[in-house]
């Protein structure tokens, strides 16, 4: 288990951070109104609330023109991640690369939503062996989100299949 120390790091190296982002969930993502949006949206295609520095411009109002869903979302840091790795690269007039950071981001998404069920399974009375699987696998994704590699898809696809895998065992073995 780890100590409280050990948790608030890992917390927050799971916190986003918009002003490292380029609104990156404001473009790469679809909305549709029915789930908290006011307006529905394509992925790929920026909200029209986005400015020019990546900022909404209809923050402090959302709520009340219906974009609730705004603030129940939370990349988990895979934003500033992802803004990262492609900040040197013409994203903005090359609409491959865009694509790429786009992909890249969603990605993302799925290996910090699995490394935060991994964090938390270490709050589970498991075996010790099973608790070093489970740091494996957390060490695997850590790498994976943290690196600035061009291909990440591969070991991604399955490390992600692997820590699935592994949290069903876990529901099945640890104590409830």
């Amino acid at each position: 288990m780890r100590s409280e120390w050990g948790k608030q790091m890992s917390q927050a190296e799971m916190t986003s951070d918009c002003s490292r982002c380029v609104g990156l969930c404001c473009v790469a993502l679809s909305f549709q109104r029915s789930d908290g949006f006011g307006h529905d949206k394509v992925a790929g295609d920026p909200c029209y609330h986005l400015d020019t520095s990546f900022r909404c411009s209809i923050h402090a109002r959302r709520e009340a023109l219906g974009y609730d869903g705004c603030g129940e979302f939370d990349c988990l840091g895979a934003g500033q991640r992802a803004t990262s790795v492609f900040s040197t690269r013409n994203w903005r007039r090359d609409p491959a690369v865009a694509r790429q950071l786009h992909a890249r981001f969603s990605l993302l998404i799925r290996l910090q939503e699995m490394r935060q069920a991994l964090i938390e399974a270490d709050d589970l009375d498991i075996q010790t062996e099973l608790n070093d699987v489970r740091q494996e696998l957390l060490d695997r994704i850590i790498f994976l989100a943290d690196t600035h590699h061009d291909s990440i898809d591969g070991p991604a696809a399955a490390v992600l299949a692997e820590a699935k895998d592994f949290l069903g065992e876990l529901a099945r073995v640890a104590p409830h």
